[in-house]
């Protein structure tokens, strides 16, 4: 039963008109959704905890990864999908489902308002509802997916403070160094063990190069506050349109020269949106008083 395709036939007899519906929602559970409900928080809200959100999210990306190799569970068939799709990698568990179910799961831990656990359970059952739709996942896919990205909330939000304290006996920039070579050693892993090279390691491994070369340079030379300039916060949504419109510029205006086919420009790509949206902006807006 939970893995019968079936079901999403299923869906799409109780759901005829949802298609389209199904196709925007599941972008809710992608990368350039994510990067951007973490960079508003970045800038406009807290800092530490979005960087947090940003390594709890690659905790999940990364398990969600190996898991699929470990198990290696074949997509639906082809003439499931809905027109459009083109999925990749295995199956098990779902990505969106495992992704959303930690990220937004994570949030409502920290944020504690019953309008963001709402809101997280109601996107997180509808992303993973879509990619049943949409023929790319089994049922079984997706509650597997959201079982695991519960788990991984709960233990990274109850692990947080005891690994802080173990990170803060160190001195900040072996921390980063560290980072930087987790970033490097994601990618050697993908090109040399990896068949085929993984399609996340290159976004992952170029994002994480380029956070541990922005924040230490953002904390020394930028330092800014969330705060709005003036207490006007319509200066925090300028921070935010602009921003965000940067962000994508530099990630689609650098493709034709970085493609994502190739591992290693794609991951100087991410290492640029990083660079970009960590140091680059916040030290624009602080001049520009923003």
């Amino acid at each position: 039963m939970f893995f019968d395709p079936s079901i999403t036939d299923a869906l799409r007899d109780l759901l005829p008109w949802a298609g389209l519906l199904f196709r925007i929602i599941t972008e809710l559970g992608g990368e350039l959704f994510y990067i951007g409900v973490v960079l508003i928080g970045y800038w406009a809200y807290r800092k530490r905890e979005s960087v947090l959100a940003i390594f709890v999210l690659f905790t999940s990306i990364l398990s969600n990864y190996w898991l699929k190799m470990v198990i290696a569970n074949p997509r639906p068939a082809s003439t499931y999908w809905y027109e459009g799709m083109a999925p990749e990698h295995y199956s098990t568990p779902s990505g969106h489902a495992q992704n959303s179910a930690t990220l937004f799961g994570w949030l409502s831990l920290k944020v504690r308002k019953s309008w963001v656990a709402v809101l997280a359970v109601v996107l997180t059952f509808l992303i993973g509802l879509s990619r049943i739709y949409l023929g790319v996942h089994y049922l079984g896919d997706v509650l597997l997916g959201w079982g695991i990205g519960i788990l991984t909330a709960v233990l990274l939000y109850y692990l947080e403070e005891p690994l802080r304290n173990l990170l803060g006996r160190a001195r900040e920039e072996i921390w980063f160094l560290a980072l930087f070579a987790l970033g490097l050693v994601m990618m050697v892993v993908s090109m040399l063990i990896l068949p085929p090279p993984g399609t996340n390691f290159g976004n992952l491994g170029g994002f994480t190069m380029g956070l541990a070369v922005a924040m230490p340079l953002e904390r020394r030379f930028v330092d800014f506050s969330v705060e709005p300039y003036e207490g006007q916060r319509w200066r925090l949504a300028l921070r935010v349109v602009i921003g965000l419109t940067l962000v994508i510029a530099t990630m689609l205006g650098l493709e034709p020269l970085l493609p994502t086919t190739d591992l290693w420009l794609r991951a100087i790509r991410y290492f640029a949106v990083s660079f970009v949206a960590i140091f680059v902006w916040p030290l624009i807006f602080k001049k520009a008083k923003l």
